[in-house]
């Protein structure tokens, strides 16, 4: 028998700390994400603006959540995701999760960075329809997680 095999299993499990930063960083992405589809399709106008002022200030806040999201989402890459997929655990909602943060990833940067108009509205629509589907993936992953999880021993 090899010594590796003798290794106790490392905790896949972020940290309390952890487990906040990735909430932190989620519900800001997706309440100015959603901050700014109102301001682009809801709210009116003021007299002569080509673009509602709370537009900019949207995009702001999105981009700065997002360095912080990638910067979380590196965090847990070691421990977490690659712990998790090295014990084959949760491979399905932690992929589609993934899945989805890549998505968003790669569509962002093209937002950013793409000037053929077409293609610009095919990563804008698909970046709003990962973004919608970003926390019922989030809710599904945790749900599964923690219901699989073992009651903790009472002290008694």
């Amino acid at each position: 028998m090899h010594d590796h095999h003798l290794r106790p299993r490392r905790p896949v499990r972020p940290g309390r700390r952890q487990r906040q930063a990735i909430y932190v960083a989620s519900a800001l992405l997706i309440a100015s994400g959603l901050m700014w589809l109102l301001a682009h399709y809801a709210l009116p106008l003021p007299e002569d603006a080509a673009r509602h002022p709370l537009e900019p200030w949207a995009m702001r806040i999105h981009g700065a959540a997002t360095m912080f999201g990638l910067a979380v989402l590196g965090g847990i890459w070691g421990n977490h995701v690659l712990g998790a997929w090295e014990r084959g655990t949760h491979r399905w909602s932690g992929s589609s999760l993934l899945g989805l943060w890549l998505i968003l990833a790669l569509s962002g940067y093209g937002l950013y960075y793409l000037a053929d108009e077409e293609w610009r509205g095919m990563a804008s629509w698909l970046h709003v329809a990962a973004g919608i589907g970003l926390p019922a993936a989030l809710a599904i992953h945790v749900w599964k997680v923690t219901s699989g999880r073992k009651p903790a021993r009472s002290a008694v």
